[in-house]
């Protein structure tokens, strides 16, 4: 007898399984109510990985002795590394320079501090014009990178800024990305930015 009321003292499997889906439901309510501190760091992470690229097309420039550039338009940007011998900038899209998806959809703005690309007309970039006239049209309509990292360690002042797409209608907080050309990339919180008057 009082070997049958212990058996009846114990939990079935399905009671279990039943407390079990509960707070499973319950974590993943937590979850879903905490996202968006998810997305800002999730945002967060994105910029260290952004930052991390970028310092590694400037590592590649001094070992490899090659120009690396960085094209940047409202929606992507693009790794390109000029080949002297074609004299153009090649893409470069393969990791570990592909860019990864954003946690959210985001508009890229960039601030070129000492004219960008506009100088790359010029000097070694330009050794393909001087063969002929139809090679320098060739040239002068191919698209030239907005950020230069120069073999010699130096790279262009820049400043790019990444927003949340709807950033009016979020509260996820974009990052900036800042360099003198020398020192390596600082990531910046937006609002620490605007708010710290730089």
């Amino acid at each position: 007898m009082s070997l049958t009321e212990h058996k009846r003292s114990g939990f079935t499997l399905i009671e279990l399984l039943v407390v079990v889906v509960v707070l499973g439901i319950l974590l993943g309510s937590a979850v879903i109510s905490m996202n968006l501190g998810g997305d800002q760091r999730g945002m967060q992470a994105y910029g260290q990985r952004m930052a991390q690229r970028i310092e590694l097309a400037r590592d590649r420039a001094i070992q490899n002795n090659q120009e690396w550039g960085l094209r940047v338009t409202r929606e992507e940007y693009l790794f390109v590394v000029f080949d002297e011998l074609q004299g153009q900038w090649i893409p470069q899209p393969q990791p570990p320079f592909k860019p990864d998806e954003p946690p959210q959809p985001v508009l890229y703005d960039l601030r070129v501090q000492d004219g960008g690309g506009n100088e790359l007309s010029t000097g070694l970039f330009a050794q393909a014009q001087d063969n002929d006239q139809q090679t320098a049209v060739e040239t002068d309509s191919q698209e030239l990178p907005d950020v230069v990292f120069f073999s010699s360690g130096e790279a262009s002042q820049f400043a790019l800024e990444v927003t949340p797409e709807n950033a009016a209608q979020d509260s996820v907080q974009g990052f900036r990305l800042v360099t003198d050309g020398f020192s390596p990339m600082a990531l910046e919180g937006l609002d620490e930015f605007r708010g710290g008057g730089g």
